[in-house]
């Protein structure tokens, strides 16, 4: 059980802290796995589209021919053709959209689908993906309305966890039940006690976790210079001019997924 809850205790700290740390040319996609059948639509144009990436030239015709390699995919190559113009427009959409809160680039991008395929299209390619979307989006409104207490932020955010479907909440139960664990051993995280984490997980997971926690402490550092700086930049500058020092602020201190990141924990508008 104690291996368990530390597997966890690690996954945790570690997406909250080591994503901030891993610049983006040291992410790297992963083999795409052999497909069994049956298997969701989206899924086998996703795996296509990976396998055409392996020879590190990826280009629509090359995808195309991967799709008439699975037949799966070639009786839909219709459907696939659009799919692969909607990812590669996508991608171009979410960079002019990365100024904006993550709330309205949802938004935007879940619209976005309708330009490319009708409503029984969409439910069949995105409709998972949708549903968490709009789960973010309402809990982002919810965390960001300055307007009410705490507590009644508290209550929303587990009504709405509430009327979420079985695979969602499914979904979130490891992090909840990862909150009593972190109660249990607040104390010696914050402490960094090793001895302790130690006779309770071991040696190279105390090691681990210590390493974790200092640099989640880092991040949680530098975060706070950021919000300050930019903080005295919306002082002293005309909003215009502050939002493009800014822009080159969080561009000389962060990758673009630590801004990203950033911007999702300390939207700016």
């Amino acid at each position: 059980m104690k291996q368990l809850l530390i597997l966890v205790l690690v996954i945790s700290i570690t997406s909250t802290a080591m994503i901030f740390l891993l610049s983006d040319d040291k992410l790297t996609s992963a083999t795409p796995p052999h497909v069994d059948q049956p298997m969701a639509i989206d899924s086998i144009f996703e795996h296509v589209i990976l396998a055409s990436q392996e020879s590190g030239e990826f280009s629509a015709s090359q995808a195309l021919k991967q799709c008439e390699k699975l037949a799966a995919c070639e009786i839909n190559s219709e459907l696939f053709n659009r799919y692969l113009s909607f990812k590669i427009a996508l991608a171009e959409l979410q960079q002019q959209l990365a100024h904006l809160p993550l709330s309205e680039q949802l938004i935007a991008m879940i619209a976005f689908q309708q330009r490319y395929f009708n409503a029984a299209e969409i439910t069949l390619l995105f409709n998972d993906d949708n549903e968490w979307q709009h789960y973010t989006i309402a809990k982002l409104e919810i965390n960001q309305n300055n307007h009410i207490s705490d507590e009644l932020k508290q209550q929303l955010l587990s009504n709405l966890e509430g009327e979420q479907p079985e695979r969602i909440t499914q979904a979130l139960k490891p992090s909840n039940d990862l909150k009593a664990l972190n109660t249990e051993l607040k104390d010696a995280l914050q402490q960094q006690d090793y001895n302790q984490l130690a006779a309770e997980f071991g040696d190279a997971a105390a090691t681990r976790l210590i390493a974790l926690v200092q640099q989640r402490q880092q991040w949680q550092t530098l975060s706070e210079q950021l919000k300050q700086q930019i903080k005295q930049l919306k002082q002293h500058y005309e909003p215009q001019q502050a939002e493009q020092k800014i822009t080159q602020l969080l561009d000389e201190h962060l990758t673009t997924n630590q801004k990203r990141r950033f911007l999702v924990l300390y939207p700016l508008h």
